[in-house]
């Protein structure tokens, strides 16, 4: 195989650079998978094979090495990278990643980074928030329904523990206060690992599953536009910011809103109109309410279970809702 050139030729040897993170055992058990990126300002992951064979950034579309490369791979054609990104697999790669928020109270955070089974930490991008990349906890097959999901969040969404899913590592060095916590009087207390992650695993229910066609094109519905223009018509009430800059809580927000109407608009009309609008069709009134409503951002770019974002998250709450689980965010 040729070697892969240089995009940004400089005689950076990014080893060098962040010697901690390239040499780190754990981070080298991730090397060999072709699931590396590099983030843009906006946390969207690109398409990596695009970028190295015209140059053009476009977001990563799928989990795979059509779009992604190893790391070796990285540091070869962007030695000087802003940053590394990883889609972790934990059942897979054998690691988890605790995310800890940069709203979480510093006397926590630092409890959690004095976590003796810690393989690998650093700053998040932000600088006040922090990657700790750990182990699968012993305990982890005991929490069948957890081993399902993509992230387990702390009820204040102060940290979370990532399964499936991106992180984007900054190589960045945590200073040394940080671990010591705001009160010197009181040193920080380190939980175990096995037993964080059960306070969070424990709390994981089931997520229900509908089987909708969702590669076929678009069906034709009746009333579309008129029902659509009915979901869209009055504003939405949701603040981004009492999701605390969440905009994927925010969005699934909004969507439970959008149909909550949606349902409301198909009990109004079932009498004149001669159509039972499948869950099928709902996903797709749904989605095209919500591309009008929710501002529109890179990441929606990206693709989960071969769906957009958008409508990944919009199949998401209609099986909950058709499970009978009213757990919607917000």
């Amino acid at each position: 195989m040729t070697q892969p050139q240089a995009l940004c030729p400089t005689d950076i040897d990014p080893d060098a650079l962040f010697p901690d993170f390239y040499t780190n055992p754990a981070v080298q058990l991730l090397a060999g998978h072709s699931r590396w990126s590099v983030s843009d300002y906006e946390k969207m992951p690109i398409d990596m094979r695009e970028l190295m064979s015209t140059g053009r950034i476009w977001g990563a579309r799928e989990i795979s090495e059509t779009c992604l490369v190893t790391l070796d791979e990285l540091k070869a054609v962007l030695p000087n990278a802003a940053n590394n990104a990883f889609y972790l697999q934990a059942q897979t790669d054998g690691l988890l990643v605790l995310d800890i928020e940069k709203t979480c109270p510093p006397e926590i955070a630092a409890e959690l980074l004095g976590m003796s089974e810690t393989l690998y930490s650093e700053l998040s991008m932000s600088g006040r928030g922090y990657h700790l990349l750990m182990p699968l906890p012993a305990n982890f097959w005991d929490y069948q329904l957890a081993t399902g999901k993509r992230v387990l969040r702390e009820e204040h969404g102060w940290y979370e523990i990532l399964l499936d899913h991106w992180v984007t590592f900054t190589r960045t060095e945590i200073p040394p206060e940080r671990y010591v916590g705001p009160d010197e009087d009181a040193l920080p207390v380190a939980p175990e690992w096995a037993e964080l992650y059960a306070s969070l695993a424990e709390l994981a229910v089931e997520t229900p599953t509908v089987e909708l066609d969702i590669n076929a094109e678009k069906p034709e519905i009746p009333k579309e536009s008129e029902i659509v223009d009915l979901m869209t018509r009055q504003p939405h009430k949701r603040d981004l910011e009492k999701f605390h800059g969440d905009y994927s809580r925010w969005e699934f927000s909004i969507l439970g809103v959008l149909y909550n109407r949606l349902t409301a608009i198909l009990v109004a009309i079932k009498d004149v109109v001669d159509h039972p609008y499948d869950e099928n069709d709902q996903a797709w009134l749904l989605y095209t309410a919500a591309q009008q409503v929710i501002p529109p951002r890179t990441k929606h770019d990206e693709y989960r279970n071969e769906m957009p974002l958008l409508m990944n998250a919009t199949v998401s709450l209609i099986a909950r809702r058709s499970a009978g689980s009213n757990t919607d965010v917000g």
